[in-house]
Formats: structure tokens, C-alpha cells, sequence
């Protein structure tokens, strides 16, 4: 073990003791009475601004008590008995307790979804409002607190049931100020952040956490929003979240008539170009590195009310992704490295996917991931398997560390040895664009290197690949069997019709428009296998993914053409 690594599990070990600690004392009403100083607060007259449209629809069974969370389902019979009865999964369990689920009970605009929102409050709070070393863990924490703001004087307003609410949230807010900046996660760190700057912002009497929340936003932003406006996780969703908590902390300070800070004026300026950016044809996000399609109409609406100035940029060299975006269609690659280790828990190893979209519909996807989605999905789904790339000997470009002690403190991290993900892009007047990158994910284990080329037309209808493998000069020394197994893999959206030609020289694709797009791939047979796409939220969808095998010879150099695939996609005419 490298001795930084050994040195980041005994900072682990320290401040999961530190966490325990911290909230054992907070159980005690006692220390709570002697050291914790929690201000008495007013009701709240306003509420923390939510720009995720709610669904109606879920609320409905919400009322009927039927819980549908991480991609299970759970009855209950009141609002005390999910709060007492064993749930499926731990990840069912964050979702019930970050309470992301009541905006869509109070959608229902009655008073019987009110009472019943203060309810499942009220019954979580007498069960685990002392302290709980699961549902306190920091960044549930920071996410009940940030949804029980959303939800403003409707759950804390005035009453003795609201009194006891807020005095449950500011103990909450305390013990996340003792805690410091030693959560794990770094969705938790800018969420703990936002979650403390808000409950000063909106509660009578919580002032005192304003300047000491937006001064802990500040470093958070400054430490994982890239130059180029990408979230330093490379999760697209994630930066999109990151911008919508953002608006609703601008909103909030315009509301209040307060000054906007600076800096996050500048983030804002910052992330608005470069979630624009990884929006697919469609609106919806390209799924890179843990994240979904998001929600399409509410990114579509608040980059229009920022009014920020479109971007005409078509690189994001912080983030590492490539775009081309044509009349026909729109192309983006993955040309970056794995994020830092410390910010890779949620990572894929995706080296050199791409995605393509039409105004037709999605064409290649990646199979993605959702928070709502069954959790035996999530392994398998960071693979470089499930992304549409070329694949070594099944084996992915990067190494998931999810099991062992390393794992469980430091999280499930992703690790890519080998060279820089070079990359360039050439504009070919009268041929259209090519793109050109590589990564060195493989380097180590079989001495090789991947580079893939794609040439787009001007026009978009016509799309040339090459993917080669090759062993360069300097290549460390590696045992390697006299022939490799490759596999190069274009996953399709659930949408898109498909289907091979009697030779298997080629397929057709159809999409929901239907306009139609062939794949041929020369002198390699195409194959149809099925495959799932997780990005669009649960359940999983059944789909298929277009596969091409080849046999590498590890010993063939840059100039070598048998480890070679060419490919083309290319835009069926139709006929007059």
C-alpha cells in the first residue's frame, strides 16, 4: 500500500471516529444543553426555491403509502409504520431519509398531504431525531435539512408541531457546524455547505450560520467547480444539480433582497455554458461518469432564465470531453482521465465513450446511471463494458476499488494507471471534423494503448471510426499471451429499432421519428446483443447494443493496421 493511501485511511479512521463521536455526544440532551448553543428561531415565512418539478403522479401514491425509492417498492399503513418497519436496501433507506420524496406529496396542494408531510416529520423526528449513526450520517443530514426548507411554512410555520420541527432542523445544522469540513463525499461537502448558508438565510434567529455557510460554499466551490465550468467528479448531472442549488440559493438572496456574492456569480457563470454543453440533442444530459439524463425541461429552463450568453465552445479541457454538434446530429466523447481519486466514488471507467444523438432521438448511448435505480445495477454499470467504447480482454480501463477496507472508508474509487488521455481536434474544410484521442487505461497490464478517430461530415449524416490498439516503443515489459481478445461496443437507446443485415456486414437502425441511420463495420461480422439502460431513471430498460469482436496481437506497433477496426455510421437517404 502507497504511503499517501495508508496516510488517507488513517484520516478516514479519524474522522469516522470523530463523526460517531460528535453524534453520540449530540444524543446526550445534557451536552447538547451545556455546550451546543442553538438559537431560538421564527417561523419561516418563506421557503428554500426547488427547481426539479415535483410529480404529481408519486405523490398520489405517496398519500396511498407506497413508497417507490431506489428502485423498490414499500406499502406502509401510516406514516409511523415506515418509520418503524425494516426496508430493503440501504440505499432505500438514504432515499426515505433525505426526504427528497415530500415535495412530491405536497404537490398535491391539500391539507391532507400537509398533515400527512408534518406527519412522516414529526414520527422521524420522535425515532431518530436524537441521533442515529445512519440517518445522521453528514450528507443525509444536509439533504433532509435542504428538502425540509423546500418545504418551508407549510411543515414550519407556526405551532408547537412547527416549533419542534425547526428545533430539530437547527440541531441538525449545529451538528453539522461542529462536525467541520471531514464528510467523505464531495456531493456532501458542497450539500453541507448550501444546507448551513440556506438555514441561515431562512430562518428567524439562525442568522449566525449565513456567513459561516457561505464561507465553507465558497472553498467547496472553488475546490470542485473546474475552469471550465465541469464538476471535477466529470458527472455532468452532478454539475447540473450543483447549478440548480446554486439558482435556488440566487433566488432565495434576490427574494430577500440581499446581495448576490460574487463567487457564486462567477460559478454560476462558470457551470451554465458547460452543462449546456454535455446536453445531448435531445436537451437531456449525455450519461458520463455516474450521471443520468437529468431533467431535461428543468435544465432547459434554468439556462434560459439565466439569461447567460450562449457558448459557442466545443471543447472543455479541465472536464475532458469533446463535442461536435451538426444539423444532423450531435457527438460527445470522453477524452478525459478518471478523476482524482478522491472525487471518483460515483466514476466510470468510460475511456473514450461517446454518445450520439439526432434530432430524431437518441442513436448510441452509454448505459448510465440514476439515483432511483435498483442498487446490484450500480457495479456493473461503471464497467468500461457498459459504455460504448472498445473493451481489452473484457477487462475495463480502470480498476473499481469496491471491496476491502480501502473501499469501505475511502469509498467504491476508481483507479487508472498508465499516460495521459491526449486528445486534439482538426477541422477539415469541405470534410467536416475529426477528433483524435487515446488513453493509456491498459498500459500496465498488457503494455497496449487505445485511439480512436472519428470523423464527422460537415453536414453530420456521415460518421468514420477507427479504434487501434497498439504497443508503443517505450511500453513497460508485461506478460502477455501471444493473442488478446477486443470487443468494441455501441449501446443503443431503448427507442431505436434495430436490426442485421443477412450477412451481419451491417445494421439498420430506426429511429422514433423514423428516420433511419445504417452501422457497418468492414470486414468484421456486426452482432446484436442485448443490453440495459439505466440513465432515464427506474425501472432498468431492456435494449440492445451493436458489438463487433476482434483478435489483437499485442505485439503490433502505431503503424500496424491488424489491430484496427474501421466503422461508419452513416444517415439512410431516403428515397424519392
Amino acid at each position: 500500500m502507497a504511503k499517501n493511501q495508508f496516510v488517507e485511511i488513517l484520516i478516514a479512521l479519524w474522522q469516522a471516529g470523530r463523526r460517531r463521536l460528535t453524534g453520540e455526544l449530540f444524543s446526550i440532551p445534557l451536552y447538547r444543553t451545556l455546550f451546543v448553543r442553538t438559537p431560538a428561531t421564527g417561523p419561516l415565512t418563506t421557503k428554500l426555491p426547488r427547481l426539479i418539478k415535483s410529480d404529481v403522479g408519486q405523490g398520489r401514491k405517496l398519500a396511498q403509502g407506497s413508497f417507490f425509492l431506489a428502485g423498490t417498492t414499500v406499502h406502509c399503513q401510516d406514516a409511523k409504520d415506515i418509520w418503524s418497519k425494516p426496508v430493503p436496501s440501504r440505499r432505500f433507506a438514504a432515499r426515505l431519509h433525505d426526504f427528497s420524496w415530500i415535495h412530491d406529496l405536497l404537490s398535491l396542494e391539500t391539507l391532507q398531504a400537509h398533515i400527512l408531510a408534518g406527519a412522516h416529520i414529526d414520527h422521524w423526528i420522535r425515532v431518530y431525531g436524537g441521533w442515529n449513526p445512519f440517518s445522521w450520517t453528514p450528507g443525509l443530514v444536509a439533504r433532509r435539512c435542504l428538502n425540509w426548507l423546500g418545504a418551508g411554512h407549510t411543515i414550519m410555520g407556526e405551532g408547537e408541531q412547527a416549533d419542534n420541527r425547526r428545533s430539530c432542523l437547527i440541531r441538525q445544522i449545529s451538528y453539522l457546524h461542529a462536525l467541520g469540513d471531514i464528510a467523505a463525499d464531495t456531493r456532501d461537502r458542497l450539500e453541507i455547505a448550501m444546507a448551513i448558508y440556506a438555514t441561515g438565510l431562512l430562518v428567524p434567529g439562525a442568522e449566525q450560520y449565513e456567513e459561516h455557510g457561505l464561507k465553507r460554499l465558497g472553498k467547496q466551490l472553488g475546490e470542485q467547480i473546474l475552469p471550465d465550468g465541469g464538476h471535477i467528479s466529470r458527472n455532468p448531472e452532478l454539475a447540473t444539480s450543483t447549478l440548480c442549488d446554486l439558482v435556488s440559493l440566487k433566488l432565495l438572496l434576490e427574494k430577500s433582497v440581499k446581495p448576490v456574492p460574487e463567487n457564486l456569480e462567477r460559478t454560476l457563470a462558470r457551470l451554465a455554458p458547460m452543462v449546456r454543453f454535455m446536453c445531448a440533442a435531445d436537451g437531456h444530459l449525455a450519461a458520463f461518469n455516474g450521471g443520468g439524463e437529468g431533467h431535461a425541461l428543468t435544465t432547459a429552463q434554468v439556462l434560459r432564465d439565466l439569461a447567460i450568453p450562449q457558448s459557442t465552445f466545443n471543447y472543455a479541457p479541465h472536464s475532458g470531453y469533446q463535442k461536435v454538434k451538426t444539423d444532423a446530429c450531435v457527438l460527445i466523447m470522453d477524452t478525459g482521465r478518471v478523476p482524482p481519486e478522491r472525487f471518483s466514488q460515483s466514476a466510470h471507467a468510460g475511456a473514450l465513450a461517446l454518445e450520439l444523438s439526432t434530432p430524431g432521438g437518441r442513436l448510441v448511448v452509454n448505459c448510465g446511471w440514476s439515483e432511483d435505480q435498483p442498487d446490484p445495477w450500480h457495479l456493473a454499470v461503471r464497467t468500461s463494458a457498459a459504455h460504448s467504447t472498445l473493451i481489452i480482454n473484457d477487462t475495463s480501463s480502470a480498476k473499481i476499488r469496491a471491496h476491502g477496507l480501502r473501499a469501505a472508508l475511502l469509498g467504491p474509487r476508481l483507479h487508472q494507471r498508465g499516460l495521459a488521455n491526449p486528445s486534439r481536434r482538426k477541422i477539415e474544410p469541405g470534410e467536416g471534423t475529426l477528433l483524435e484521442a487515446s488513453h493509456g487505461g491498459y498500459l500496465q497490464r498488457y503494455g497496449l494503448i487505445h485511439q480512436r478517430q472519428v470523423r464527422i461530415s460537415e453536414n453530420g449524416e456521415r460518421l468514420e471510426g477507427e479504434d487501434r490498439v497498439f504497443r508503443p516503443r517505450d511500453a513497460p515489459k508485461v506478460n502477455i499471451p501471444a493473442q488478446l481478445d477486443c470487443v468494441l461496443r455501441f449501446h443503443l437507446h431503448p427507442k431505436v429499432r434495430a436490426s442485421l443485415a443477412h450477412d451481419r456486414s451491417q445494421a439498420l437502425l430506426v429511429l422514433p421519428d423514423g428516420t433511419g441511420w445504417r452501422f457497418l463495420c468492414q470486414n468484421t461480422e456486426v452482432e446484436l446483443q442485448p443490453s440495459v439502460y439505466l440513465a432515464a431513471g427506474a425501472p432498468p430498460q431492456r435494449t440492445l447494443q451493436l458489438v463487433v469482436s476482434h483478435v489483437l496481437d499485442p505485439k503490433a506497433g502505431a503503424i500496424d493496421t491488424q489491430n484496427q477496426i474501421n466503422w461508419v455510421w452513416e444517415r439512410v437517404q431516403n428515397e424519392p
